[in-house]
This record gives C-alpha cells, sequence and structure tokens, in this order.
C-alpha cells in the first residue's frame, strides 16, 4: 500500500505525483515510453478517484508532454485555481496517444469525451482536448469548441482561448488571424503560462506572412535568440527558431535547431510528426546546406510516422520533404502527391507552399506546359489564404516567367552548382568542390538565374527550394 492510499490528501498526492515525475523520466531515459505514461496515468487515476483532490493544473506538469504545459512547482503562497476533474484522465491519455503517434481514433474518442463535459473550468482538459483535435486534423471541430468556450461564464478573460484560437487559424492556413490575436498578447500582457508558445507560434504566423523583422523582433525582446536552458516550451521555440532562419537564408542554424527540437521532444518519448514536423524541416535545411545524404533519410522516417498516424495533413507535409529532397526523379511526382493529400485537409498554407515549390521544380525540368497550371493553383492557394507575401511572390513569378518565355531544362551539372550556392558557398569553393574553374561555374549559375528568371545568388537563396 503507498502513502497516497492510506493518506488521500493534497500532501500525499503531491508527493505521489512528484514520484511519478521521476519514474517517467527514469523510463524515458531508457526508452521505456509505454510504461512511462501508463506511469503517470496510473498516479493521475488515482488521485482523481478521489471525491475532493485539492490537486490544481500546475501540479500536473511534467507528467506529459504538451506545448504549454503546465509548469510543475509554480505556485503562489495561496493555493489557487479550480480542482482538477476526472476529465483530466481521459484529456490526458489523449495527448499521450497523440505523442506517441498511435490510435488516433481513440484519441478522438477521449477528446470529445473530455469536451462533451460542462466542466469547464479546468482549463488544462479543454487546453490537452483542443490541441488534440488539432493535431488530429479536426479544425472545425477545435473551432466549435472555442467559440463554445467563450460563451461561457468565467472563460471570458482566459488566455487560452484566442492562444489555441490563433494556432487553430494557423494551421488552417489562417496567418493573418494567427498573428492578430498572438502578438498583443505576448507584446502587451505579462508572464503567463502559455506566454513562451504563444510567442514561439506568433514567430511561426510572422515568418508565413513574411514579416521577418517582426518575428526577429519578437524572438529577440524575449531572450530567446540565445540559449533556452531556462525555457519550458523549448521544442516549440526551437521549431519556431529554426522556421525564421530557414527564412532569413540560414539554413546550418535553422537544422541545427531542428535537430536540438528533436532532441527534446525524443526526451518527452513525442515520436509524432503531427505534433511537430522537425524532421522535414531539417531535411529542408540539410539540403540547403548541401547535405543531400542526411536530408532524405530524415524526410522519409518522417513520412513513415505521418502514414502510422494517417492524418492528411502530417502524410502531405512528409511528402512535401521528400519530393524537395529526392535525388532520383521522384520529385515532381512525389509533390503532385503532396498536393493531392494536403489539399484534403486544412494545411492551406503548407499547401501553398508546395503548389510553388512544384511550378519551380517544373521549370527547372523544362515542363512550361504544366508550369502555368500550377502557379495558377498556387496563387489561387494563396488568395484564398489573404497571405499578402505569397500573393506577391506568385504575381512576380508569373511575371518574371512569362517575360522570359520557355527556357531549356536545367542540366545535371548546373544543379550541383545552384545546390552549392544555395547552400552558401562562394564560386570558388563551387569550383574547388566540383573540380571546375571559376569561370565555368560562373557560366552555369548565369545559364540558372536565365531559367529561373532571377538576378543573382540573393534570389537563388530566395526561390525556396532545394535545387538537387
Amino acid at each position: 500500500m503507498t502513502e497516497l492510499d492510506r493518506r488521500p490528501d493534497a500532501a500525499a498526492a503531491l508527493e505521489a505525483l512528484e514520484a511519478a515525475r521521476v519514474e517517467r523520466a527514469r523510463l524515458g531515459e531508457l526508452g521505456r515510453w509505454s510504461e512511462a505514461g501508463e506511469a503517470a496515468l496510473g498516479t493521475l487515476r488515482r488521485i482523481l478517484s478521489y471525491s475532493s483532490p485539492d490537486i490544481v493544473g500546475p501540479d500536473l506538469g511534467g507528467l506529459v508532454y504538451v506545448a504549454g504545459s503546465p509548469r510543475p512547482g509554480i505556485q503562489h503562497s495561496a493555493r489557487h485555481g479550480h480542482p482538477v476533474p476526472p476529465e483530466r484522465l481521459n484529456a490526458t491519455q489523449s495527448m499521450l496517444l497523440v505523442n506517441h503517434g498511435t490510435e488516433p481514433q481513440l484519441a478522438a474518442e477521449l477528446a470529445h469525451r473530455a469536451l462533451r463535459s460542462f466542466n469547464w473550468r479546468d482549463v488544462g482538459s479543454f487546453w490537452y482536448s483542443v490541441l488534440t483535435l488539432v493535431y488530429l486534423d479536426e479544425g472545425e471541430a477545435a473551432q466549435l469548441h472555442l467559440d463554445r468556450a467563450t460563451t461561457r461564464s468565467g472563460w471570458a478573460k482566459s488566455t487560452a482561448v484566442p492562444v489555441l484560437r490563433a494556432r487553430v487559424a494557423a494551421v488552417n492556413g489562417d496567418p493573418v488571424t494567427a498573428a492578430e490575436l498572438l502578438v498583443p498578447f505576448v507584446t502587451q500582457g505579462g508572464p503567463d503560462q502559455f506566454t513562451e508558445v504563444a510567442v514561439a507560434w506568433a514567430i511561426e504566423a510572422l515568418v508565413e506572412l513574411g514579416e521577418l523583422d517582426r518575428a526577429d523582433d519578437l524572438l529577440r525582446s524575449h531572450s530567446l535568440s540565445g540559449s533556452l536552458e531556462a525555457v519550458f516550451d523549448r521544442a516549440e521555440v526551437l521549431a519556431a527558431r529554426g522556421l525564421l532562419s530557414m527564412a532569413i537564408g540560414n539554413p546550418e542554424s535553422a537544422y541545427d535547431d531542428f535537430i536540438a527540437c528533436g532532441r527534446e521532444l525524443a526526451r518527452w518519448g513525442v515520436s509524432n510528426p503531427a505534433v511537430i514536423p522537425w524532421r522535414s524541416r531539417a531535411a529542408l535545411s540539410a539540403a540547403a546546406t548541401g547535405r543531400a545524404t542526411v536530408a532524405l533519410p530524415l524526410a522519409e522516417d518522417e513520412l513513415s510516422g505521418s502514414r502510422r498516424w494517417g492524418t492528411a495533413r502530417a502524410i502531405g507535409t512528409a511528402l512535401r520533404a521528400v519530393g524537395l529532397v529526392d535525388t532520383g526523379g521522384r520529385d515532381i511526382d512525389l509533390l503532385k502527391k503532396a498536393i493531392d493529400v494536403l489539399a484534403r485537409s486544412g494545411a492551406r498554407s503548407t499547401l501553398m507552399q508546395a503548389q510553388y515549390e512544384l511550378a519551380v521544380k517544373l521549370r527547372i525540368e523544362g515542363r512550361h506546359d504544366e508550369v502555368q497550371l500550377a502557379l495558377r493553383d498556387f496563387r489561387e492557394t494563396a488568395v484564398a489564404t489573404g497571405n499578402e507575401s505569397w500573393i506577391e511572390r506568385a504575381d512576380d513569378t508569373i511575371r518574371r516567367w512569362s517575360e522570359t518565355g520557355d527556357t531549356a531544362k536545367v542540366s545535371a551539372k548546373e544543379r550541383k552548382v545552384a545546390n552549392l550556392a544555395q547552400a552558401g558557398l562562394s564560386n570558388g569553393e563551387i569550383a574547388k568542390r566540383l573540380r571546375l574553374t571559376t569561370s565555368t561555374v560562373e557560366f552555369h549559375l548565369s545559364n540558372i538565374y536565365r531559367k529561373l528568371a532571377i538576378s543573382g545568388r540573393g534570389e537563388l537563396r530566395a526561390v525556396l527550394v532545394p535545387i538537387l
């Protein structure tokens, strides 16, 4: 019989929770994640079996991974908040299934079961369950529950609702709304449980909108540009910082952040690409630094995990990455498959990017009859998202390629030179790597610039598509 069984009070429950955190970490170090999850759930189940346990949300921090998780040990001198209700068990179990990337139908059932309750005062149950729906591609259902929450008394001032609403908007391809909700929250409000994750998600939205200076200012103003040792939501911050680094042309730093993000998630036993697609992002940054042999295994590993989870968003995102880094001639077919899959999800931003990348790939291959159709689809999606940065990119690309007309296929040698130039190598370094003269490198680059209708190395890197 444990101390908790003998003495069902708050002190015993807190001791049991701390023991569960220690046991979860121990089992995690051994890679025994199913047992680690069961240890956390078992303790939570016993605590919630009592009729009125004096346990509040922050007491449960560190049991499972969730973006914006409660911080264990953060309490004021007077304990406050509503006691954790039984629904938290269902919500926690659904999040564990999400993290492991298994049993999506059961995860959905548990999340819906928790949300059907009228125990709306427990922010944790609501947060875990809505995020579960987001990872399951059930954006409309998540939005419905958010709308419902705003009509409940006591939720008008909740910081959870606007942050979740912003996340749902972002994953459904509406970074404009996401930024409008998140930027004021993180710039005007004080420290909050959701501040770190809100900053990360705001940076992602701003990067998507092409507002890189604002994203960088936000990163620096919250002291997230250096060491993240004291940051609790490290995985989300690393993922956002990596996206910003890629956007400003620093793929090496991006790769380091994405790999660090993967290590942080692994520490929690999170293998599901739907949580953060760090492998596909690391693959693209690896390709941008000339490491094609590293890129493809990362992307294929993510595709395998995405297929196990089964959502269109995760599979389409992974297929896109595999297509972009493939060197075996499958790139265009894979990108087309990715677009078909993404079109069945709410991931309009990823769909838009894949459509643009397909157009570039078709241009490189000299398949000009298909290029115009791809550009038209790309622009239509950009307009649907209201993303002015990408609408401008679409219009500029259409104009340039129309003025240049049809061009020959990019040769294998030109691809090698262009890929190294995208990776940041100088003409002299490229010449040495490929055993060419500098003038030959310049000749190949001028051909690339003409065929893609760009003016130089800076615009080549701005193309955003690995030329492999």
